[in-house]
Order: structure tokens, then sequence, then C-alpha cells
């Protein structure tokens, strides 16, 4: 009995040592022609997770302490570390290691920068220098928080670099609340986001949002496009995926629209991904760089699957503005169901390395029902033993170096540099162009700007898909709004239907121009897909005048969003649409513009009516009968986007209630009721509330008869 026990601890040791060191060379596969090595033993790192080098090689690793953890108990014993590797004598193995920085709460991700380490980890974003170089960082600087997390792994990711040469996160959807210096909010909310910053932490900005658990890590292809792996991006069923990340774009998830629209711009239905790859908990992702590996792989991205053991290659090619997926085909795979690949990313020698975190990670993985911390992982690299011979005409180094000339201007940021850089948007490269459209997009207020305007514009109306799709970026992203530039975007929006990233773009360009005098002209286009969006951005329009106000008055709830339906309010609505039937859209109509239901007094279709409510010339594409049923019956139920009524109280005592129709420096204008608006000077308002009660008139089946209610709705249904 003594022996057998004996042999069970021999056999459970020597089991340990054999993941700790990393020795489970033969349960991975990769295809004909390539090997793979162990590049890191356990003794120098154990439970990695993401990496990155310096310039001199080195790699530094984000890795745990092999405990699942919560929030709290990550803040109390500060558990996890950054551990740096050297390969002394070139051979491809590290061989040193010294724990660059220890006492940190979760890192997942780090980047060098500078002569600085650059890390993600749960809470905040840190810069860590070692001034001495000796392998410890002696300096700590909290560059951007604070960010919410619970210890799943499902918040801050990174951080990247982009091709601008500022700094990129992924934050995943537990909330963040961001002071500058001075303790004012510069960002708040719950949505998941990319964020961006200097690598100094000022200039804070949103790129991209979305209702997604856990976006994790993002590249950027020598264009300057931004693509991502993203966790629960679908949710039933699970959708883990990769996504093109379109400035100023909202992702799903669908289930957390609300928050969603709370917090950004909407442009229409939520931003498709680029391909879904089911439930396998995406982590690392790397695009392959140079032709060493032949130039199938090159510009190729690498993904790795959590849940399945594998390593995935993505073969992209070019469709419309965006992407599309080629091929999906397994590039590492691993029979040991504790090898759980979490990072991969390209060596300065060219191969790629694998990190695998081992199997100690559960609270965030349903498929990992068991922590399993004695096995440690380990890191892999992957070489190439055969090469077919490149094309002879192979040019693409030299159009990377164009490319990267073309960045370095950029970084510069200088009068001069960013004057060259306006200028490449005249280049017969259509590639230059778009990278030059791009690069723009932070660029500050000054000549450039000016300067680089009608080239932009021009862009945006005659350039090829991606080209448009950037240059509108970039003019929104400035605020243009001149008549020219807003009827091009007007004479675009048709050719976009089947391109969603290239309409979002042109809906953000026209809600971000403002110009609402063009948009209530194209409201009245005939063609359906100008009129609807010309409606909806006149819509955000009205959200964002109400938003705005809201913020200038410290004691203004939520806007509301209506009175929920009673039981008797529930019944009465079924009883009604039982009893109705299709109705005659001609008569309808008549029963639209009568004074008898005063519809038209604030609902505008096509050419006709008010303008205090929303537009409805397009209502019956996106409500139901019933929807569009509740909505006369009971108005105060529901209210759309950006004409929520609100209670406005004065200094005089009185108080009035409608619809906010803009605002100004002085003054905000209320829509009262179905005919009459108000001007009130900003100086006269004491304060301002969200009501419940909307300004169209109740009880309207008094008014009208079954047969006109009947009538009315089949106008409606036919918009």
């Amino acid at each position: 009995m003594v022996l057998r026990s004996l042999l069970a601890l021999v056999f459970i040791l020597s089991t340990a040592c054999s993941y700790g060191d990393g020795l489970s060379l033969k349960s991975i596969h990769v295809p004909e022609g390539y090997k793979v090595e162990l590049a890191a033993p356990a003794s120098l790192v154990r439970h990695p997770m993401m990496a990155d080098f310096d310039e001199q090689g080195r790699l530094y690793v984000a890795a745990n302490a092999g405990e699942n953890l919560p929030r709290a108990e990550l803040e109390k014993q500060l558990p996890n570390f950054i551990r740096r590797l050297e390969d002394t004598d070139g051979d491809g193995v590290f061989d040193q290691a010294t724990t660059f920085a220890d006492r940190m709460t979760f890192p997942q991700g780090c980047l060098w920068l500078d002569g600085s380490l650059y890390v993600a980890s749960s809470g905040a974003i840190w810069k860590l220098t070692d001034t001495d170089d000796d392998g410890v960082a002696d300096q700590r600087q909290k560059l951007v928080g604070d960010f919410g997390y619970t210890g799943n792994a499902a918040d801050v990711h990174g951080p990247f670099l982009g091709p601008e040469g500022r700094i990129y996160w992924c934050e995943g959807r537990h909330g963040h609340e961001i002071l500058d210096d001075e303790g004012k909010i510069i960002s708040k909310g719950k949505a998941a986001r990319i964020f961006s910053c200097r690598t100094d932490g000022s200039d804070v900005q949103t790129f991209a949002t979305g209702g997604m658990d856990n976006p994790v890590e993002i590249v950027f292809t020598p264009e300057g496009d931004m693509l991502g792996t993203v966790n629960l991006m679908y949710a039933q069923p699970r959708g883990d995926c990769l996504v093109h990340w379109q400035y100023g774009g909202v992702y799903p998830r669908e289930d957390f629209a609300e928050s969603l629209e709370q917090e950004f711009i909407r442009t229409g239905p939520l931003l498709p991904e680029l391909y879904n790859f089911g439930h396998v908990a995406v982590s690392g992702l790397c695009q392959f760089e140079g032709n060493g590996w032949g130039p199938d792989t090159s510009g190729s991205l690498f993904v790795t699957q959590f849940n399945t053991n594998r390593v995935v290659q993505v073969h992209l090619k070019p469709h419309k503005s965006t992407y599309e997926v080629k091929e999906v085909e397994d590039f590492l795979v691993s029979s040991d169901k504790d090898f759980h690949p979490t990072d991969v990313l390209q060596s300065p020698d060219g191969s790629l390395l694998v990190i695998n975190t081992g199997g100690w990670f559960r609270i965030g993985c349903p498929q990992s029902s068991v922590a399993k911390s004695h096995i440690h992982g380990g890191i892999y690299r992957i070489r190439r033993t055969e090469l077919t011979q490149q094309p002879a005409n192979d040019t693409k180094p030299q159009r990377t170096s164009d490319i990267e000339h073309l960045w370095q201007i950029r970084r510069k940021a200088s009068n001069k540099s960013l004057s060259e850089l306006g200028k490449q948007l005249k280049s017969e490269n259509p590639t230059i162009r778009q990278i030059a459209a791009r690069a723009l997009l932070d660029v500050p207020p000054g000549p450039t700007r000016d300067q680089s305007i009608p080239q932009l514009a021009q862009l945006a109306a005659q350039g090829s898909p991606s080209e448009r799709r950037n240059a509108i970026a970039t003019l929104s992203r400035w605020e243009v709004n001149d008549d020219q530039y807003t009827s091009t975007l007007l004479e675009i929006l048709p050719h976009t239907q089947n391109d969603p990233m290239l309409h979002h773009a042109v809906i953000l360009g026209l809600i971000r121009g403002g110009r609402r005098d063009l948009l209530r002209q194209a409201v009245l286009d005939p063609n359906p897909t100008v009129s609807g969006g010309a409606s909806l951005a006149l819509a955000e329009l009205h959200r964002l005048s109400e938003k705005k106000v809201a913020s200038q008055w410290l004691d203004i709830p939520a806007p509301s969003l209506g009175e929920p339906l009673t039981l008797p309010q529930q019944q009465m609505l079924l009883q009604m649409e039982s009893r109705l039937d299709d109705g005659n859209p001609i008569r309808g109509r008549e029963v639209f513009f009568s004074t008898q239901a005063t519809c038209s007094k604030c609902h505008r279709v096509a050419d006709r009516g008010g303008q205090v409510g929303p537009n409805l010339s397009t209502i019956g594409r996106s409500r139901s009968r019933r929807d569009l049923l509740e909505s006369i019956l009971f108005p105060s139920a529901t209210f759309a986007r950006g004409f929520a009524p609100y209670i406005v109280a004065t200094s005089d005592g009185k108080t009035h209630s409608g619809i906010i129709l803009g605002e100004g420096t002085d003054q905000l204008r209320l829509g009262l009721d179905q005919e009459k608006s108000i001007s009130l000077p900003n100086a006269s308002i004491e304060a301002i509330r969200g009501s419940n009660s909307s300004i169209m008139p109740a009880d309207i089946q008094k008014t009208l008869s079954e047969r006109q209610l009947a009538d009315l709705l089949a106008f409606l249904q036919s918009l």
C-alpha cells in the first residue's frame, strides 16, 4: 500500500515536472515544412500569458501566479508579475530571466516602447521603466484608469502601438471611469471599448465600442486598419469573433443595446464581424510580416483559441471597404487538453512564438471546470524548415518601405511632416492615398487640416471604397459640414447598402456634420436609403441635443424611457388589435393628414407635416403593426430616440413641457405641443427633468372610429 502511494506520488511529480518544463512537444502538431521547439522552460516563467520584445530581442512576459482570485483578493495579494527573458547565446532558447515587475493585479499584455514597458493590468494602464537596466523596473507610473474588473480576465488588454504613434488597448464590459489630473471625468461608461491615448497618457479617446464581453488583442494592417479578437460578441449561440474595428463603430451584443444607445452615436444596425469562430475563446492575434515564410503567409493572421487547444491561420482578402475571410485553417494543434494558447507573436528572427498558459485558469472559462495550477505551460517557437522559391517580380518589400515611410512622417508630427502627409492625398498610388487619409485622423486643428479638407472630400466622392471610408472617418472626426461635402455624403448613401462599414462612415459623417437643414431636405428624397439615412441622422442629432442640455444641469435625471403598459392597457391593446381588420392605406393617408387625427401637425411623411415629432416617412420598415398601434393608443409607453419629453422650470415660476428641438449658447428651444414651440433663455432655466408624459394626445381611440384606426395603421405600415 505504501509502495503504491509512493509510485502515485512519483507519477504526479513527474507529470507536473513534464508540464512545468514545457516538455509536451509530442502533443503539438504543425503542418509539414515547420518544426516546433521549446523557447522558454517553466523554470524561467510559469503560466505565461502575453508578451512583447524590446529592440534587443529580450522578451517581456505578463505572467500569472496560477491562482483564480476575485478582484478583492487580487488587490490584497497583488500576486502576479512581469518576467524578462533573455537568450544570451542566440540559440533560440531563452536561458536567463528576471522579475521585471512584481506585485501586480492581473497583467494581460505589454508593449515595449521608447525604453519603457506599457502594461494593461486589471484596473489601469501602467508605464514601467528600468532606469539602470538591471532587469527590474524601478519606476512605475499609472497612466490611465480606473477600469472595472472581477478577476475573470474580461477587462483591460494590451497596450498595442498604433502606426501613428498612439497606444491602444481593449477594455471588457466591466465599466470605467477615467479622471484627469484635476479630478474631472474624461470618460465614463459600461460598454466594452477600444481606447487610445498619447504615450504620456493624455488625450484619451474612444475609437470603437460594443456590447461584447471581452475584446482581447488588436493588430494594425500596413494600411492602418485595426483588426481584433473578441470573445462573446454573440451570446446565444456564443460567437467569438475576428473584427475590423471602424472609427466610431458600435458592435454587438444586442442584449447590451440599451447601454450602447445611452453612451454612443448610433448609425444604424450594429456593425458585423469579419468571422465568427464559434465558442472557442479567442485570445492572441498576430499578423505575419515579411516573406520569410513565403508569400502565402505574408499578411495572414494567426489567432489563438484557448478552448480548442490550437492556433489557426486566417487568410484575408479585400472586400468592398473592408475585408472578407478567404480561408481559416489549423496551423498548430495540441492533443493535450490542458494546452491553452493565449498569445502568438512574431520573433525578430522571423519565427513565431506561441504562449501556452497551462492549466491554471478556471474563473472565466466554463470549459475548464478544474484549475490545474501544476500544469505550468510554456513558450514554443515555430520555424519554417522548407520554403518554396519566391516570385522574381515580388515588389512587396518596396511597397512596404513606402508605407512605413508614410507612417514615419505621421509619427514626427511636425508642421513640415504633417504638410507632407497632406500632399500624399494626391498620390497616384491608391494605397498611399488610403493611408494618408487614415493617418490624418488625429491631426490637430491647423494649416494641415485646412489644406487637406478639399482633397479628403474629393476622395470621399471619387475614391475606392476603402479610400472613401478613411476619408469620411477623418472628416467626421474633424466635424466638417460644408454644403458640398454634406451633399456628397448624401449622394454616396445609395451605394452603401451592401457595405456596412462605408454606410456607417457616411451616417456618422452626416451626424457629426450636424447640417439639420440639408438633412430635412434629404428626408424627402425618393430613394429610401437616402431618406432613411437622413431620418436616422436627424433622430441622433435630436438625441445628442437632449444629452448636451442634460450635461449642463446637474439635477436632471436620465431621459425617461416612458411608462410600461399596465395589465389593463396590455389587455386593451390585444383586444383592439384583434378587432381591427387590415384597413385601407389610401383612406388611412386621409386620416393621417386630417384635422381630426392631427397626426401631421407633429409628424412628417415625405414633404408634408410638422417636425416636432419623429419623421414617419419610413416607419413601416422598422415597426410592427402592434408597435404602431401601441404608439397610437398609449404614446407615453415608449419614446422614439431623440424625442423624449422634458419639463423645464424657469426663474419666473413657470414650467414648460415639451421636446428639446435645439440648444444654443444663449437659449433652449422647446417644442411645447403639436403646434407651438418656445425659446427659453439659458439664464432663466432653473431645472430640467425628464418627463414620462408624451406631448402626443392620449385616448385617440375616442376621437377616431375603429375603421379610421385600421386605415391609419394600414397607411403607416405601407411607408
